[in-house]
């Protein structure tokens, strides 16, 4: 049976207006639900609308008088600014930041507090390290470039690229151009210069200590792990995928029109293909699963053993205890969950990036396509049809023993638990308000709307 324990934490006022949502003001008032934070965003960007990972806070850009903008924060509006960039939370929560921009200098806002000013700053780099406790980004001072992390300036470059943290947070590696030719610099130290270093790498292991990135060199690729390179390969993927435990890793190259998984530094078999998003590790590290193609047919190859063929195949997914995995298939114009080798039934299509497993690894869910009509499919078992489901919402609780997604019907939406809707909301084309938290195995949070109202709504489930 399902309980509202809490209907209402944050209440945000919005009349929508092509892609903006009104002007700012916040106060409070009492409500017999607990107390009620109201925000009229009338004035916002629905485009900068974000919430932050654990479903408490919002925040937005607002245009103000005189050609002006600032942000709004849990209701609170920031400084004025010029020019600003959408706001980004910290993966606790606890912190958010923006670039913005005032005459001609740019500068980062991390909690409303100011960094130093630069001539320009690489907004869309901005990142938080994975505890919340440190922040970097690149930032340009004349002609030259350098990384800022915790507000400490780094040496300067011609350019900078991709910018990431290890794991655990006390690694910092970027890209960095010096006249024509681009390094990877870890910690501080320079790897070795190549033409080019490809989108997405550099990345860290799990276990923080190890890096790997992709490089081009006189119109090669080399994988380099640990600054030791591959062989050379007129082609790499986009997926360098270390295992869970970090001893491992896995890559896709080509050689000619052949595509192959290096494993471990030793090439397997060749296809016509590999799957983009694939190799993947299971959890414990022991196994190996990859998308592959031989002539029309399509097929996952686990540990060295092709499965059965296909027309086309969505990215496996294996379950956190890693003995069982399932993929999106399609055969004779039908789609289809694989689930351990077992083909279940036949709709129009898939709708899910990937199927869900429960944390426990016993349940199964996704959502179909079928005359026109979005189902969740949870257990095997066909739930209401709806127009559509939110891309993104399907999940179980930390125990698995409830599944939670959003859905819409006609101009209503519901957030839908073991079946059973709740309270109808209005749709909203804010960004980010799909998604659903699981505060415990028995309490879940999401965003609800009526009317001119947005709610931040906590379920009981009993």
């Amino acid at each position: 049976m399902l309980k509202r324990s809490l209907i209402i934490f944050v209440c945000l006022f919005i009349a929508i207006s092509g892609l903006a949502y009104g002007q700012a003001s916040s106060h409070r008032a009492n409500a017999s639900a607990g107390a009620l934070a109201s925000v009229d965003i009338s004035s916002a960007i629905k485009e900068s609308f974000r919430t932050s990972p654990d479903n408490r806070r919002t925040a937005f850009i607002k245009e103000g008088s005189g050609g002006k903008w600032t942000v709004v924060v849990d209701g609170n509006e920031g400084k004025r600014y010029d020019a600003l960039t959408a706001p980004i939370f910290s993966p606790d929560s606890r912190r958010f930041a923006y670039g913005a921009r005032s005459g001609d200098k740019w500068v980062v806002a991390v909690n409303g507090m100011e960094g130093k000013q630069y001539d320009l700053i690489a907004v869309h780099l901005i990142t938080f390290s994975p505890d919340s406790t440190r922040i970097a980004y690149p930032a340009k001072s004349g002609d030259r470039w350098f990384v800022v992390a915790d507000e400490k300036e780094g040496k300067k470059y011609d350019d900078i690229g991709a910018l990431a943290f290890s794991p655990d947070s006390r690694r910092v590696a970027y890209n960095v151009r010096i006249g024509n030719n681009w390094h990877v610099v870890v910690d501080g130290k320079e790897g070795k210069y190549y033409d080019a270093i490809m989108v997405g790498t550099p990345v860290f292991s799990p276990d923080s200590r190890r890096v790997a990135y992709n490089a081009f060199k006189d119109g090669k690729v080399v994988c380099v792990i640990d600054e030791k390179e591959s062989r050379r390969y007129d082609g790499v993927g986009t997926t360098i995928a270390f295992s869970p435990d970090s001893r491992r890793v896995a890559y896709n190259a080509r050689m000619g029109g052949g595509w192959f998984v290096v494993l471990d530094g030793k090439e397997e078999k060749t296809y016509d293909s590999i799957k983009q998003g694939t190799p993947l590790f299971s959890p414990d590290s022991r196994k190996l699963i990859y998308g592959a193609k031989s002539g029309a047919g399509w097929f996952v190859v686990l540990d060295g053993e092709e499965g059965k063929h296909y027309n086309l195949l969505e990215t496996p997914v294996f379950s956190l205890d890693s003995r069982q995995f399932a993929y999106g298939a399609q055969k004779d114009g039908g789609w289809f969950v694989v689930h351990n080798s077992r083909e279940g039934r036949p709709y129009d299509d898939i709708v899910s990036d990937n199927p869900v497993f429960s944390p426990d690894g016993t349940r199964l869910a996704y959502i179909v396509q079928s005359r026109g009509k979005q189902i969740a499919v949870i257990d095997g078992k066909e739930e209401k049809a709806y127009d559509s489901v939110a891309e993104g919402s399907l999940l179980f609780s930390p125990d698995g023993k409830h599944a939670a997604y959003m859905a819409q019907l006609g101009k209503n939406r519901f957030v839908v638990i073991d079946g059973k809707e709740r309270k109808e909301s209005d749709i909203t084309p804010l960004p980010g308000v799909e998604r659903i938290v699981f505060d415990s195995p028995d309490t879940l949070r999401y965003i609800a709307v009526k009317g001119n109202h947005i709610f931040q709504a906590v379920e009981k489930v009993e």
